[in-house]
C-alpha cells in the first residue's frame, strides 16, 4: 500500500511539473477534434477564458487522482465552461466529447510519466491502474456536473435579456444576409467595434449603455464584452474606458459601414484583442497591429522570418534591447539618423554607433533598409513571448 501511494505521488508530481505542456495538448486536441467550430475555440477572448479554466480544472483533477478523495466533485471551472458553451450554442454532445478527449490526453500523460519517472518496475503497473481508474471516476463525475450545468444554463437563457441580444447579434455575424436587422441597434450606420475583457469589460458595457441607441454591447462571458458604436471613434472609446479602469485589455476595429462593416469591424476588433493578449499590450486598433495579425495567422512562418532577419538581435539582454529600439526608431524615421537622434534624445553619433553595433549582430545578408527587417522587429515579441523592451 505504501509503495502504491509513493508511485501515485511520483506520477502525479510529474504531471504537475509538466502541466503547461499537458494542458496545451488537451486544448489542441479539444479545439481540433471536439469543438472546432465553437466560439470557445475560435474567439480570442473566449479562448483565453477556456485556457485559464482548463489549467485550474487540470490541477484540480490531478489532486483528485493523487488524494483519492471521495467527496463529490465541485468544479467551478467545469461549471463556467459549461455555461459559456450553452451561451454560445455549442452542442452538449460536443462538449461532453471534449471531456472524453481530454480524458484520453491526461491518461496518455500518465503513461508518459511512467516512462520518464524512475520507479521500480513492479510498482509501475499498479500505479498506472490506480491513476487511470481514479481518473475515469473523476471524469465521469465532471461530465455529469457539466451536463447538469449546461442544461440549467439553457433553461435560464430563455429568460435572460443579454442572452437573447447575443443570439440576435450572432445571427447577424454568422450569416451573409446583407438585409439583416437588429431591433436595438442601427446596422446601417458606420460602426466601430470593440472587444474587452476583465475589469474593462464592465466599463465598456457601461459606456455603451450611456450612448443609448447609438451603441450596442453584449456580454459573451461574465468578463468579456463585444460592443459596437456608431457615434464615437476608437480613440474616444479607449480614453473613456481607460479613464474609469486603469488596467485594460481592449481591441478595436473599424470604422465600417452597414451590415458588412458591422461584421468586418468586429473581426478586426477580435484580431486586435488577440494581439494584445499575446503581446500584453493594453489596447490596440486593428490598423496599428495588422502586421502582427498577419503574423499570428502563421506563427511558424513568422518565427522563421524573425530569426532569419534578426539573428543575434532576437534575444540578449538590455544592450540588445537598446539596439533594437534604436533600429526601430531609425526605420520609423525614414532611415534618418538625425531624425532618430531627435526622437531618442541622443546625438547623431551615438545613433550611428548603435546602428553599427546592431548591424554586427544581424545576419550578413540583412540590409538595414529592408522591409523584412522592419517586419521582423515588429513580430519579435509575438513569436518570442517577450515584450518589445526585453
Amino acid at each position: 500500500m505504501e509503495n502504491l501511494k509513493g508511485t501515485v505521488e511520483a506520477l502525479t508530481d510529474w504531471l504537475v511539473k509538466n502541466q503547461w505542456v499537458v494542458v496545451e495538448d488537451i486544448l489542441t486536441a479539444v479545439w481540433r477534434d471536439g469543438i472546432p467550430d465553437s466560439p470557445l475555440s475560435r474567439d480570442p477572448a473566449l479562448v483565453t477564458v477556456v485556457r485559464s479554466e482548463t489549467k485550474m480544472l487540470f490541477a484540480r483533477t490531478v489532486r483528485g487522482v493523487r488524494d483519492s478523495l471521495q467527496e463529490p466533485v465541485r468544479s467551478p471551472e467545469a461549471r463556467h465552461i459549461a455555461r459559456i458553451a450553452a451561451l454560445h450554442e455549442t452542442p452538449l454532445n460536443d462538449l461532453v466529447a471534449s471531456y472524453r478527449i481530454a480524458h484520453g490526453v491526461v491518461q496518455d500523460a500518465f503513461f508518459q510519466a511512467a516512462h520518464e519517472v524512475d520507479l521500480p518496475e513492479a510498482d509501475v503497473l499498479p500505479g498506472l491502474q490506480h491513476c487511470c481508474s481514479r481518473l475515469s471516476h473523476l471524469m465521469a463525475l465532471v461530465t455529469e456536473l457539466v451536463t447538469d450545468e449546461y442544461t440549467e444554463a439553457v433553461r435560464a437563457s430563455t429568460m435572460d435579456e443579454n442572452t437573447l441580444r447575443l443570439q440576435a447579434v450572432r445571427t447577424v455575424l454568422n450569416h451573409a444576409d446583407s438585409a439583416a436587422e437588429l431591433p436595438f441597434y442601427d446596422l446601417n450606420a458606420e460602426h466601430v467595434a470593440v472587444v474587452a475583457s476583465g475589469a474593462a469589460a464592465r466599463t465598456l458595457a457601461e459606456f455603451a449603455r450611456e450612448r443609448g441607441d447609438s451603441a450596442l454591447s453584449v456580454f459573451v462571458d461574465r468578463g468579456v464584452v463585444w460592443a459596437w458604436f456608431s457615434s464615437v471613434g476608437p480613440e474616444q472609446v479607449h480614453e473613456a474606458v481607460l479613464e474609469r479602469t486603469p488596467h485594460i485589455r481592449l481591441g478595436t476595429g473599424g470604422p465600417g459601414k452597414g451590415v458588412r462593416g458591422f461584421r468586418q469591424a468586429h473581426r478586426e476588433a477580435r484580431s486586435a484583442y488577440h494581439v494584445c493578449d499575446q503581446t500584453e499590450r493594453r489596447s490596440a486598433h486593428f490598423y496599428e497591429v495588422a502586421p502582427e495579425v498577419i503574423g499570428m495567422a502563421d506563427v511558424d512562418a513568422a518565427r522563421s522570418l524573425v530569426h532569419r532577419h534578426l539573428g543575434q538581435l532576437v534575444g540578449g539582454g538590455s544592450r540588445h534591447s537598446v539596439l533594437r529600439k534604436t533600429l526601430e526608431t531609425y526605420l520609423a524615421s525614414g532611415q534618418s539618423a538625425r531624425s532618430a537622434a531627435l526622437k531618442l534624445g541622443l546625438t547623431e553619433r551615438t545613433v550611428a554607433n548603435r546602428l553599427q553595433a546592431a548591424r554586427a549582430l544581424l545576419p550578413p545578408h540583412t540590409e538595414l533598409s529592408s522591409l523584412e527587417l522592419a517586419l521582423s522587429l515588429r513580430l519579435r515579441s509575438l513569436v518570442t513571448g517577450q515584450s518589445s523592451d526585453t
